[in-house]
């Protein structure tokens, strides 16, 4: 018995002997050098400058008159194409100073939106008018984001049009209340 249990430990040791030569002779390394890797880059450009925000100043507008349209040409100056584009509006008081009886929101919403375009395409449509008073007006834009646009493509430029009116039923408690409104821009890849 101890004969044949001793011989079954020499036969597991050969075994596993042979099972490890066996794996050192199937086993092969290989090295690759001179591989890079090397980024792409995403740069959105308006109007020929780097930066992702415009800010429009309409100045001394009188209730029906309309400004613009304003035209921004978007470009991707990167090195990727960019899948797609999101705008966020936003603006802030910008009264005579000191700063005067209506709200940057109440201004606002006096302010209708005349012409939202981008590459062509009415964006008006995608707006909704959140705060119910019949028009789509710039509080509405600051409320909704604008996202999933079609993007640019490395080289290719796009207009970007805006323009809006001050409601011609606007009265004389708006005169001297103003907004600076701010337009982010972001290409994604």
């Amino acid at each position: 018995m101890k004969q044949i249990f001793g011989l079954s430990l020499v036969l597991i040791m050969v075994l596993g002997m042979i099972g490890m030569a066996t794996f050192a002779y199937l086993t092969d390394n290989e090295t690759s050098s001179g591989n890079s890797f090397v980024s792409g880059t995403l740069d959105l450009t308006i109007n020929d400058v780097d930066g992702v925000t415009q800010t429009l100043y309409y100045v001394d507008m009188s209730p029906g008159a309309t400004v613009g349209p304003s035209t921004i040409t978007l470009k991707n100056a990167g090195t990727i194409n960019g899948t797609t584009l999101d705008i966020v509006f936003s603006y802030a008081e910008s009264d005579y100073s000191p700063p005067i009886g209506k709200t940057a929101d109440e201004v606002a919403a006096a302010i209708e939106v005349a012409t939202l375009d981008y590459g062509g395409t009415n964006l008006l449509r995608r707006i909704s008018d959140i705060n119910g008073n019949g028009y789509i007006d710039l509080h509405d834009l600051k409320n909704t984001n604008l996202t999933g646009l079609p993007g640019l493509d490395v080289g290719a430029s796009k207009n970007f049009d805006i323009s809006a009116q001050l409601r011609s039923e606007t009265g004389n408690d708006f005169q001297d209340n103003g907004i600076n409104i701010t337009m982010a821009f972001t290409l994604e890849q």
